[in-house]
């Protein structure tokens, strides 16, 4: 059985960041049923979401049960390290893993190389300021990581997917 593919699925603003400081998400474009950045059929191949504990209280105030479909995982710093789930999650049968976020959580899946692929939604607003998408190891894509694709929506919205270089070394 080979491993579950761990895919970190994510809006940033165009400056890098996933959220203001106070974890606000106004700035976001709402998909619709014209436009929806490719969600549709992303959200058909996952069977399972794991993100970080301030995401998931996001979510809540967002919709009644958030991710109802999937098997969901919500991690924090505070109770322990999220990898050894993840990478259990990933030896289990079973479709895509949607790592999403926060940027902490990311970072940590980064340094233990537990990301499969990136699909990077850069939306055409600056933040200057917020939550950043790699959390301590900032806005930027890290070395090694290669573009697949990229799409350019109505508005200047840009997605991009990432996958890792198999030539490349892992490491941050």
């Amino acid at each position: 059985m080979p491993p579950r593919n761990v895919v970190l699925h994510i809006a940033a603003s165009q400056d890098g960041f996933i959220a203001t400081e106070d974890d606000g998400l106004a700035w976001l474009p709402q998909p619709n049923e014209e436009q929806d950045y490719g969600m549709n059929a992303f959200m058909a191949s996952v069977d399972c979401v794991v993100m970080g504990r301030r995401t998931w209280e996001v979510a809540q105030t967002l919709e009644e049960t958030p991710f109802a479909a999937y098997d969901r995982h919500v991690c924090s710093f505070t109770t322990g390290d999220a990898r050894p789930l993840v990478e259990a999650l990933k030896s289990q049968s079973g479709e895509v893993i949607w790592l999403l976020g926060g940027g902490m959580l990311n970072a940590s899946m980064l340094e233990a190389n537990l990301i499969d692929t990136m699909v990077i939604t850069r939306i055409p607003v600056k933040l200057k300021k917020g939550i950043p998408l790699y959390g301590p190891l900032g806005t930027e894509v890290p070395k090694g990581w290669k573009r697949e694709e990229q799409r350019t929506y109505e508005g200047g919205v840009i997605q991009t997917t990432w996958s890792f270089e198999k030539s490349a070394e892992r490491g941050i």
